[in-house]
C-alpha cells in the first residue's frame, strides 16, 4: 500500500511537470490558447459573459501563473514521492511525511479544477470551442486524478 501511494504521487509528479514542461516549449501555442480562451472570440453559444474578454498582457500572466502551478504542482508531488518512499519503513514517519505529497495533490486540484474547470471553463466558458473543450475535458481527468490521490494519501496506513 505504501509504495502505491509513492508511486501515485510520483506519476501524477511527472504528468504535472509534463504538461508544464510542454506549455514552455509550446509558448507561442500556449498563449495563443490563452488569447483564444480568455479573449472569447471563439465562444460560439455564449456571445456575452459575466467576465470581460482579456487579451495580452494579461493572458500572458496567466498563462505563466498558471504554469507556474504546474511546475510547483509536479515538484511538490515529487518531492512528497521521495519523502513517502524514504519514510515507507516507519508508520509514524510515513504518516508525517504525507503532507508535501497532500499539498502537491491539492494544488493539482487547485490549478485543473480551479483554474480550468473554474476560470475557463465556467468563467471564460472554454468549453464552446475545440481547443478549450478537449482542455477542459484534460483538465477534468487530471483533478479527478488528483482528488483520488489525495483520498489515498489521506488514508491511514
Amino acid at each position: 500500500d505504501r509504495q502505491l501511494k509513492v508511486l501515485f504521487a510520483a506519476l501524477l509528479g511527472v504528468m504535472a511537470l509534463i504538461y508544464a514542461i510542454q506549455d514552455v516549449i509550446n509558448l507561442q501555442a500556449s498563449y495563443a490558447t490563452f488569447d483564444l480562451i480568455l479573449g472569447g472570440s471563439a465562444n460560439k453559444i455564449f456571445t456575452h459573459g459575466l467576465f470581460p474578454p482579456l487579451g495580452p498582457p494579461i493572458t500572458r500572466i496567466a498563462a505563466w501563473v498558471t504554469f507556474a502551478f504546474e511546475f510547483v504542482t509536479g515538484l511538490l508531488l515529487l518531492l512528497g514521492a521521495w519523502r513517502l518512499w524514504s519514510a515507507r519503513k516507519d508508520t509514524g514517519a510515513f504518516e508525517a511525511a504525507k503532507g508535501t505529497a497532500k499539498l502537491g495533490a491539492g494544488l493539482a486540484i487547485v490549478t485543473w479544477f480551479g483554474l480550468f474547470g473554474v476560470g475557463g471553463g465556467a468563467a471564460y466558458q472554454m468549453w464552446q470551442n475545440d481547443v478549450g473543450g478537449e482542455s477542459l475535458k484534460d483538465a477534468f481527468i487530471f483533478s479527478v486524478w488528483a482528488f483520488f490521490l489525495l483520498l489515498y494519501l489521506n488514508q491511514k496506513d
